[in-house]
C-alpha cells in the first residue's frame, strides 16, 4: 500500500465520523509506543557483540569488560542506524496522532540528521531507505509549518512509499541479525567458556559454574523473547495502518474503531513484553 494513500485515507476517515479520529488517535499512539520501545532491542545488537567479545576473556583474569571493540564496528552502525529508522517511524505516527487528536500535525525536529544514520542498517539504495527519506521530509516540514487537516490533501501525497518497507527491514534486522545471529552465537561461545573452565573443577565449583551460567542463559532467553515479541508488533502496526487505508472507501466512520481496536489491543498487549529484557 503506497504511503501516499494511507495518508489520504486518514483523511478522509478522520473527517468523516466523530468517533474516526479518536480510533486513529489510539492506534497511532500504541504504534509510537512500540517503536519507542524497540530502542533497547536495537541498541542491543552491539551490545550482544561486545559480550560475546568480552565472553573470551578467562575467568579469573580481573579484565574490566570491554566496552567497545573494532569487531562491533559494524554492527554498531547497524544498531544505530536501525534505533534510527525506529524513531523516525514513531515521530511519524505522533504526527498522525496529533493530527487526529488536534487537527495540527506537529512533529520532532531531527528527522534529517536520524536520516544520515539508517542507511547503516536498511541500505542506502534500499526501498526502505526512499522511504524512510520521504517521512523525514514530511517530519521536517511538519516540523517547521505544522499540517493541518484542510492541507493534507494537497501536500501529504507526497510521501511516496510504503510504511511496510521500512518495518519489514526492521523486522529482518530483529529476526535475521539479532535473534538468529548474535544471539545465537552469543550464547554458543557462553556456553563454550563455561564448559571449558568447568573441566576439571571440583563438584562444587562445577555447581557454582552452572548456576551462573543458568542466569546468564535465561537473560538471553529473555532478549529473544523480546525479540519476537517486537516483531509480531512491528508486523501488526503495518498490517494495521495498511488496512486502514486498504477500506477506508468501504468503511464508514463509526466502523474505524472496530476495525483498529483489535491492533491496538494487540500492540498494547505486547509493548511490556518488549521491555521485559531491558
Amino acid at each position: 500500500m503506497n504511503m501516499n494513500k494511507t495518508i489520504l485515507a486518514l483523511l478522509v476517515l478522520s473527517l468523516s465520523g466523530c468517533t474516526t479520529p479518536a480510533a486513529v488517535s489510539q492506534f497511532c499512539a500504541s504504534a509510537s509506543a512500540t517503536l519507542a520501545a524497540s530502542q533497547p532491542v536495537f541498541e542491543d545488537l552491539k551490545q550482544s557483540c561486545l559480550r560475546e567479545v568480552n565472553s573470551r576473556v578467562e575467568f579469573g583474569s580481573f579484565t574490566r569488560p570491554l566496552e567497545d571493540d573494532a569487531a562491533c564496528t559494524a554492527i554498531g552502525k547497524q544498531s544505530e542506524g536501525a534505533a534510527a529508522a525506529a524513531k523516525i517511524l514513531a515521530d511519524y505516527f505522533r504526527a498522525i496522532n496529533s493530527l487526529a487528536s488536534f487537527g495540527t500535525a506537529k512533529a520532532g525536529s531531527d528527522a534529517e540528521s536520524l536520516l544520515t544514520k539508517t542507511s547503516g542498517a536498511v541500505g542506502a539504495s534500499s526501498a526502505a531507505q526512499t522511504a524512510l527519506g520521504s517521512i523525514a521530509k514530511f517530519l521536517v516540514t511538519a516540523a517547521t509549518s505544522g499540517y493541518q487537516q484542510r492541507a493534507l490533501a494537497k501536500d501529504l501525497p507526497q510521501v511516496s512509499r510504503n510504511i511496510s518497507d521500512v518495518t519489514a527491514a526492521l523486522v529482518t534486522i530483529v529476526q535475521n541479525d539479532y535473534s538468529g545471529q548474535l544471539l545465537k552465537s552469543e550464547e554458543q561461545k557462553l556456553t563454550i567458556r563455561y564448559k571449558d573452565f568447568a573441566r576439571g573443577k571440583s563438584p562444587d565449583v562445577v555447581l557454582m559454574l552452572d548456576a551462573r551460567w543458568q542466569v546468564e542463559e535465561q537473560a538471553i532467553a529473555q532478549r529473544r523473547a523480546s525479540a519476537r515479541s517486537l516483531v509480531t508488533g512491528l508486523q501488526a502496526l503495518s498490517k494495521g495502518f495498511a488496512e486502514l487505508a486498504a477500506n477506508s472507501r468501504s468503511l464508514k466512520g463509526a466502523e474505524v474503531p472496530g476495525l483498529l481496536a483489535p491492533y491496538v489491543s494487540q500492540l498494547e498487549t505486547l509493548i511490556p513484553q518488549i521491555q521485559k529484557a531491558f
